[in-house]
Formats: C-alpha cells, sequence, structure tokens
C-alpha cells in the first residue's frame, strides 16, 4: 500500500484550507530563522555601538542601526504569532475535512447495500469507535506530522546556511544525529507496527464489550450475571492496559530517543565551535546568532523521530480502515465527498456520503436459487441449495437449530460477508450479479430474527425517511398494528424508547414488520417472525400477505405457517432434505 499516495488524496480533499494553513504553520516554523539573524545583526550593532560610547564617537546612525534591528525582532515575533493565530484556524479547518472524509467514507460503506461502494460491517457498535474515532485521527496525525517536519526542516536549511557561513563544521554535524534517528526507527519498524495493531484490537474487544454491556444490563442484572460479566470486562481491559502502556511506551520512547540525538545534536555544534569562541573568532552577534538558533536545531531530529513513529501507526490505521471498505481498497477510503461543511463555504463536488439511489421495480414472476452455497471457514454454512419462487406464494424455510436457515437468507440478500458463496440467484431469468445492490426495496425486503428499532416516532421508524401516507398506512394495516397505534395518546408520533423499549416484543416485530412491507416490495424475506407473535396475530399476517398476493419467502417453524404455505423447504447440516 502505497500510503504516501492515501494520505495526500485526504489533505487535499479541501486544499484551499489546507494551503493555507500549510503555508502559514511553514512561515511559523521559519521565523525564527528571521529572528535569530536579526539577533546577531543587532547585537553587533549595540557592540559598535557601546565601542563608539567608550571612544566618545556615538552617531546617530549608530542608534538608528540598533533601533531597526531591535524593531526587526519585534516585527518578526509579533508577525510570528499572528501567524500562529490564522494558521490555527485553517490548519484545523483542514484537519477536520481530513478526519471527516475519511469517516463519510467508513460510514458509506457500512450504509451501502452492494455496489461499488458496500464495505465489509463493523462487528458491533463498541468496535465501531475505534474504526471512526481512533484510525482517521492516526492518519491525520502523520499529515500534521508531515507539515511539522517540513517547517523543521525548511528552518534547518536557512539556519544551517547561517551558520554554516560562520562556522562549516558547526553545520554538517547536525547531519549525524539525524541519520541515527532514522536508524533507531527502522530499527524498531516490526515493533511500531505490531504494538499499534495489537492496541487498536484490544481497543475494540472493550469497546465491544461496553457496547454490549449498555444494550444488555438489563439481562445482565435479571440473571445475576454481573460478577463474571464484569470479570469478563476486567480481563479485556488488563489486556487493552498491556497493549495501550507497550505502544505508549515505545511511542514516547522514539520521541526521547529523537530528542536525545537532538541534544547529543547541540552538544556537537558547541564542541566544535568551542575553538572559535575562546579565540574570540566568534563576535558577539555570532555568538548571538548561535545561542538563538540552538534552541531551535533540535525540533528537526525529534520531527524527524515522530515522523517516521506515525507513519508506521497510520500505515496499520489505513489498512483497518481499508478493511471496512469495498474490496478493501484503500483508495475507496478517501474518495472525495460533498461533506455537510462544505455547503457553507459554497464548495460542491464529490458525492454526498449517503446519498442512496434504489435500484427501478423489477416485477418478479419467478426467484430460482440454483445450486447456491454459503460456508464459513469452519465449514459451516449451506451448500448447494436449489428452489424455485413463484410469483405471490407463501414459501416456509424450516429445519433444526444450526441447520442454516438465517445464513442462508442473509447470503441470498447479500448481506453475509463472511462466507464463501458460490450458485445463481435468477430473477425472471436472469441472473443477479449484485444481490447487495438489486435485493432491496422496492425488488425485496429482510426482516431479521432480531429486529432494530431506532429511539423515535413509531412513524419514522416505519419510513425511515420522507412518508407516503397511503404506503405507510397499507404497511401498518398488513403488519396488523394499525389498532395498537390508535389505542396510543400519541398515535403514530409515540416514542419507542431506545431499541423499542417502551413497546412490548410483538409491537416491536409487527411495527418492523410494517417498515419491511412500506414499500411494497416484490419479496419479502422473514427470518422466524412468528417467535415474537401469539398464534391469532400471526394468523392474520399471514392472510394479509396472502390476500395482498406478496410473495413471501419465511423461516417458520409453527403449524399455522406451515399449513398456509405454498411450498416447504426444509435444511438439515446446510442441505435441503
Amino acid at each position: 500500500m502505497n500510503l504516501w499516495r492515501w494520505l495526500w488524496r485526504t489533505m487535499i480533499h479541501e486544499p484551499v484550507s489546507l494551503t493555507r494553513g500549510w503555508s502559514l504553520f511553514v512561515i511559523f516554523f521559519m521565523s525564527p530563522a528571521l529572528t535569530g539573524w536579526a539577533f546577531g545583526k543587532g547585537f553587533t550593532a549595540l557592540r559598535s555601538l557601546d565601542s563608539a560610547g567608550v571612544e566618545g564617537e556615538v552617531t546617530d546612525g549608530s542608534l538608528t542601526t540598533v533601533l531597526v534591528w531591535a524593531t526587526v525582532i519585534a516585527v518578526s515575533e509579533i508577525g510570528r504569532i499572528i501567524t500562529l493565530y490564522f494558521g490555527v484556524i485553517e490548519w484545523t479547518r483542514s484537519w477536520t475535512h481530513m478526519e471527516t472524509i475519511l469517516r463519510g467514507n467508513l460510514l458509506r460503506a457500512q450504509m451501502a447495500s452492494g455496489g461499488s461502494d458496500a464495505g465489509r460491517p463493523v462487528a458491533s457498535s463498541g468496535e465501531a469507535i475505534t474504526y471512526f474515532r481512533d484510525d482517521p485521527h492516526d492518519v491525520v496525525l502523520l499529515a500534521d506530522g508531515v507539515l511539522d517536519t517540513m517547517g523543521a526542516l525548511l528552518f534547518a536549511l536557512i539556519a544551517g546556511a547561517i551558520l554554516g557561513a560562520a562556522e562549516p563544521r558547526a553545520a554538517l554535524i547536525v547531519v549525524v544525529p539525524l541519520a541515527a534517528v532514522v536508524l533507531v526507527v527502522r530499527s524498531l519498524d516490526t515493533k511500531i507496527k505490531a504494538y499499534r495493531s495489537a492496541d487498536r484490537q484490544a481497543a475494540s474487544e472493550v469497546s465491544r464489550m461496553v457496547g454490549d454491556l449498555m444494550s444488555g444490563a438489563t439481562t445482565v442484572k435479571v440473571n445475576g450475571a454481573i460478577d463474571p460479566v464484569m470479570s469478563r470486562l476486567e480481563k479485556l481491559v488488563r489486556v487493552r492496559e498491556t497493549t495501550a502502556v507497550r505502544d505508549a511506551v515505545l511511542d514516547e520512547g522514539v520521541y526521547a530517543a529523537s530528542k536525545g540525538a537532538s541534544g547529543v545534536a547541540l552538544g556537537l555544534v558547541l564542541l566544535v565551535s568551542a575553538n572559535s569562541l575562546v579565540s574570540g573568532a566568534f563576535g558577539v552577534g555570532e555568538l548571538a546568532l548561535f545561542v538563538a538558533y540552538l534552541s531551535w536545531l533540535d525540533f528537526l531530529p525529534r520531527m524527524i523521530g515522530r515522523l517516521l513513529a506515525r507513519y508506521k501507526q497510520a500505515g496499520i490505521s489505513f489498512d483497518r480502515m481499508s478493511r471496512l471498505v469495498a474490496d478493501e481498497d484503500p483508495a475507496n477510503t478517501v474518495l472525495p465527498r460533498h461533506l455537510p461543511m462544505d455547503a457553507r463555504s459554497g464548495r460542491e463536488g464529490g458525492v454526498p456520503p449517503l446519498v442512496v439511489t434504489r435500484p427501478g421495480r423489477v416485477k418478479l414472476q419467478t426467484l430460482e436459487l440454483r445450486a447456491f452455497s454459503a460456508t464459513y471457514a469452519s465449514g459451516a454454512g449451506v451448500n448447494t441449495v436449489s428452489f424455485t419462487l413463484k410469483r405471490g406464494s407463501f414459501t416456509v424455510l424450516t429445519g433444526p437449530i444450526g441447520s442454516g436457515k438465517s445464513t442462508l437468507l442473509r447470503a441470498m440478500l447479500g448481506l453475509s460477508w463472511d462466507t464463501d458463496q458460490a450458485g445463481q440467484l435468477i430473477w425472471n431469468g436472469e441472473p443477479i450479479v449484485d444481490l447487495g445492490a438489486f435485493l432491496v426495496p422496492p425488488n425485496a425486503a429482510f426482516l431479521p430474527q432480531v429486529p432494530q428499532l431506532v429511539s423515535d416516532s413509531l412513524a419514522d421508524n416505519v419510513t425511515l425517511g420522507p412518508r407516503d401516507d397511503d404506503a405507510f398506512a397499507g404497511a401498518l394495516e398488513l403488519a396488523s398494528i394499525a389498532e395498537d397505534l390508535e389505542a396510543m395518546p400519541d398515535g403514530i408520533q409515540t416514542m419507542v424508547g431506545p431499541r423499542g423499549l417502551r413497546l412490548s416484543g410483538g409491537q416491536r416485530q409487527r411495527l418492523a414488520t410494517a417498515r419491511a412491507l412500506v414499500h411494497s416490495p416484490e419479496l419479502v424475506v422473514l427470518d422466524d417472525l412468528s417467535s415474537a407473535l401469539d398464534v391469532e396475530t400471526e394468523v392474520e399476517l399471514w392472510a394479509n400477505l396472502a390476500e395482498a398476493g406478496m410473495t413471501v419467502l419465511a423461516v417458520s417453524y409453527r403449524a399455522v405457517a406451515l399449513e398456509r404455505a405454498d411450498q416447504i423447504i426444509r435444511l438439515e447440516q446446510g442441505r435441503i432434505v
């Protein structure tokens, strides 16, 4: 992976702020060269003024020269402060754009269903924190390190040229510790990558566990499992503590080594310049120049050491992010997007991060699974499954627990990223090329075993966007939840609470069913819908779907579903029996 290439594409997403911030900070880092040079000239002029005073030959011109150099020093430092102020503003804007473009592409990959943008989902909401917060931050830290190093390098070149004119050996000796820093960091290359990767993995495990605890706190408490759960969390935290300390110690160790090399450089500069200082070959102006530059000459070795370490760490972060985006291609991580913050500046261009283009409706006549397989690395899954669904039919998929029913449904809808798949899905005689892109509303809708609701109104949970009143009302009737909503004081504006906790299990299931039906999909795929419904409600639901003429593929064990089925497919150990 060409990390510098992807870093550059991240940085130039907002070129105006980048150019302004970069230029201002480079000026900020270079300005001490002007200040130091003015100090040398000023002290030379002051020494001449002092000598003239002793001899009684002070002139207005001598005094003016001192004041001029004092003014140059003051203007240089005031200008440096002003440059820093505006540089922070512009660089912060560029920094925000860089992080946001990375997060926007990660989010788009998570939200897209099929197509070139679809990516691998994170394992849990807790784990998403490390991907969306920490990994983009590491990449932008590398960009910040490049800026610091470039400024330090330009200062060193200017200062080296000025110092070299006074003492060539002092200028050349600074190169020695720089070479030492590079060798140290290169020798730690493997450890830097391994420690950062292990720390990110450990952080993800802790975040995932905490997220699961927050969503399942009630389950933990009512089952008296607080102690074992907290014990498990404590073990994960201890692992994270070890990896975090190890990573931080190595990072700070590299920085300390770089800083130590800087101190060695300063000592060498003074050593090779000692004879000139003692012999008086250096005047007071040259001495002032060296003193002014010595405190800044250690900046470059420190920044090079930190930059090299950040380069290794950013490589790990880019690698992690690329695994979440389409085809694991780093280029998809840095695709240009039109961000919400761009609208304020009038900037246009790029693709909005979360615009979803639905496929056109293709009226279903037949859907055929032909020798379809979806297997995990362990060998589990489904193998060479073949069957045909006809328009308006009701097909029930049944079988013992672990036989592969949910795996089959998710794989055929393009929702299984961790299985090896083979075979074809044939829609009206034409193979579906991209399952995830095609099998979404209005062509298909899916209701998983555990429906997910958001803490919003009932209406927004069904439509998840703009509402067509007729389609909305029809979906509520089909899902047999219209009467429940009428009995609620706030009706469709009733807030469901986090994960729908203000509703009963059956109401959550039926509300999610309404969401699956609101776009009148050609194919409805239901994974064990009846698990949270009473028999009477289930009978009503199947009757509603049959009356609407919908094509249904449902996982179920209940006799009421099996009795109504036009076709029953039984799976055992991943195969049809």
